[in-house]
């Protein structure tokens, strides 16, 4: 859990480094486009980089320390119906050793098969009680690993959108910019030749 909680704080502060270097950026004149520097940049997506796989690999373990928690449930369940038929078969052995014992006697008999048949019957029904509540606990906590993944890569996708728009918007405020510099210099280099074919 702490391991976890420090990758998650790292991803914030690699986001919240991400998100100072757009507003801290130098801002082009009479425009909304703004400089970033590529070294600064670089710097945080290779820690964003290098801190993604090792949030994946967290929500991994936590799965699989569930997985472990889910087998461990089962053969726990196993072991306690093992238990119980263990425990109803000695008994209904008793049971039966102590009306054989007083076979004369068939009320006695009666009686004897009628409480080893309600212990069988106690021993069963605690049996699938037991069976059924590992069942319910194992279900649960497959459902709290699988929305605990699904939350953590809903929380890294949507940080990553946000940052590769982010990236994207000034990638394309670049571009712009070039071509509307590159639209200048075609426009100068054209009144030059316009101003050299006048003067001849």
């Amino acid at each position: 859990m702490i391991e976890r909680n420090n990758t998650s704080a790292t991803l914030d502060r690699i986001f919240e480094e991400v998100y100072n270097i757009i507003t801290e950026a130098n801002r082009i004149p009479l425009t909304e486009k703004i400089i970033v520097e590529e070294s600064e940049l670089a710097g945080a997506l290779d820690e964003l980089k290098a801190a993604i796989p090792k949030e994946v690999r967290n929500a991994s373990q936590v799965l699989e320390e569930q997985k472990s928690i889910v087998n461990k449930a089962y053969e726990e369940a196993d072991r306690i119906v093992q238990q119980a038929k263990a425990e109803a078969e000695r008994i209904v052995g008793v049971a039966n050793a102590e009306a054989d014992r007083i076979l004369q006697e068939e009320e006695i008999v009666k009686q004897a098969n009628a409480v080893a048949e309600e212990i069988r019957a106690n021993a069963l029904r605690y049996q699938e009680e037991v069976k059924h509540e590992a069942d319910d606990y194992a279900v649960r906590v497959k459902q709290d690993s699988l929305q605990y993944a699904d939350d953590m890569l809903a929380y890294l996708g949507n940080n990553l959108q946000s940052a590769l728009q982010g990236l994207t918007d000034n990638r394309n405020s670049i571009l712009a910019e070039q071509q509307h510099l590159a639209q200048a210099d075609l426009a100068a280099h054209d009144d030059v030749v316009e101003d050299v074919l006048e003067a001849k």
